[in-house]
């Protein structure tokens, strides 16, 4: 966790130190969390949400390209060996469950990011809700990051607020996400 203080925007910490391991550890499966944190730290709120939101679609082609020319073959033999369906949405319910699907709490951000693409989506519907949502997700986590360096006990309160708020919902998402599912 020391380490994690180093990069503060007054330490000598050169750029590179933060953006080059948010490009690949995510999608490799690493937390995003901690390093939007850091993007707060070390280039304050609006250029740490210029770059993630930068960097986000990157994570994005990669774990769909990964997903459908490598992973998804594979994926398919076993869940056919073990018996699991994986669904295939209609097209025309495929926005809503990508939206859904990326709102609900609880499973990774490298996870959902691989998973979605086995639910036939096509590329731009999944590259268009997944930066939106993991975007807006993400924003938060990158002003606490500011709000940390600054000692800002309201903006940290605000952002406090946005995340219980999300946590209380998550139940009426994940309920929304089922019906979608039954249909």
């Amino acid at each position: 966790m020391e380490a994690f203080w180093i990069l503060a925007p007054d330490s000598a910490a050169h750029p590179a130190m933060v953006l080059l391991p948010y490009l690949f550890l995510p999608i490799v499966g690493f937390p995003v969390t901690p390093f939007l944190v850091l993007l707060g730290l070390r280039f304050g709120s609006a250029w740490g949400i210029v770059f993630m939101m930068a960097i986000v679609p990157i994570h994005l082609v990669a774990s769909f390209w990964f997903t459908r020319a490598i992973a998804s073959p594979w994926i398919w033999k076993l869940a056919k060996k073990t018996g699991v369906t994986i669904p295939e949405l209609p097209g025309h319910r495929q926005l809503g469950f990508a939206f859904l699907f990326m709102v609900i709490p609880g499973l990774s951000y490298s996870i959902k990011n691989l998973l979605l693409p086995l639910s036939g989506i096509r590329f731009f519907p999944y590259l268009i809700c997944g930066w939106l949502i993991q975007g807006i997700m993400g924003v938060p986590f990158v002003i606490m990051g500011k709000a940390l360096i600054q000692w800002d006990m309201k903006l940290l309160a605000v952002v406090g607020i946005i995340v219980l708020v999300l946590f209380l919902f998550k139940h009426k998402i994940r309920d929304m996400y089922r019906g979608i599912m039954k249909l």
